[in-house]
């Protein structure tokens, strides 16, 4: 009986988690109701008190599961683990290369939720956002970035080292997202793979170039 209430537990926790990304990705985490929630995750209203201590602790779990690729710091991991191809102009393009792959997958993994980045994107400016913001993507994504090219170029200019970091990441968050949809939100909306493919080649080329590699 243990077994069966914690499955049931965890059923009504993913759902609610759902639920709730979806309905923040769309209207945004102030204009949203416990009962908007709950009556989408079809739960009863004191689902969320009794699963995530109230809306606020819902809020936090969905930035941790929106951030969970984020978390695992695979870009400090991978340049420590491949330091000697700093080496070679072949393996400065290497890094560069496999960099944006670990962003571009973290950005969109088949089968990751349409609502994931849109939440991102929409919640990203809110005091809470910004928090999260920095902590995982500004110190473990754009601060990585920004040492691989000062690192490349021999440089110590942080500004231009931010700026090649934000254009390795700009392209695929606004595709992902999909901001221009976000008055429209609709969960089933997918992501072309061809296209963004495409994209991330496309990317790759002018970091390699403005790299100077």
């Amino acid at each position: 009986m243990a077994t069966r209430n914690y499955r049931v537990s965890e059923y009504t926790k993913k759902h609610l988690l759902k639920a709730a990304g979806e309905l923040f990705a769309s209207r945004g985490t102030g204009a949203v109701t416990v009962r908007d929630i709950t009556g989408r995750a079809g739960t009863k209203p004191n689902a969320i008190s009794y699963h995530f201590g109230g809306k606020d602790g819902l809020i936090e779990a969905v930035w941790q599961y929106v951030l969970r690729r984020w978390n695992q710091n695979r870009l400090e991991q991978y340049c420590v683990e491949n330091d000697r191809l700093f080496a070679t102009r072949k393996g400065r393009r290497q890094i560069v290369t496999d960099t944006i792959d670990i962003i571009y997958e973290m950005l969109f993994a088949e089968g990751q939720e349409p609502w994931v980045n849109m939440f991102l994107l929409r919640t990203a400016i809110s005091a809470q956002g910004l928090e999260h913001v920095e902590t995982v993507i500004g110190r473990q994504v754009i601060d990585v970035l920004c040492r691989i090219f000062c690192r490349i170029t021999g440089s110590d200019d942080r500004d231009t080292a931010l700026c090649w970091a934000l254009n390795i990441l700009a392209p695929g968050a606004i595709l992902t997202a999909s901001s221009t949809d976000i008055s429209n939100f609709a969960p089933t909306r997918k992501i072309d793979y061809t296209f963004y493919c495409r994209l991330q080649s496309i990317v790759t080329r002018n970091a390699i170039l403005a790299a100077g590699i």
